[in-house]
């Protein structure tokens, strides 16, 4: 497999990594996108909320939504003696 990357730049970084460790240009760049990954992966493990409280968090929202709608529906059908309208 090949990888051809056509951005001077990112070929300089990737010159100056490998020179300065003593691995190669393909060790470097094999490292730097494992440890970018891992942190990656970290991030979101760490800050994913579970699928439980996300499920629960929104039911409740629409079960607070639905009662605050239900409550408006009965204001409109009944007057302050609690007559009909």
């Amino acid at each position: 497999m090949s990888l051809n990357i056509k951005d001077e730049r990112t070929h300089a970084l990737v010159r100056e990594l490998a020179a300065l460790t003593g691995q190669s240009q393909r060790s470097v760049v094999e490292d730097a996108v494992s440890r970018r990954l891992a942190e990656i992966k970290e991030e979101a493990g760490s800050s994913a909320m579970p699928r439980d409280t996300a499920i629960d968090l929104l039911l409740n929202s629409v079960w607070a939504f639905e009662l605050e709608g239900l409550h408006d529906a009965e204001q409109d059908l009944y007057d302050e003696s609690g007559l009909p309208r």
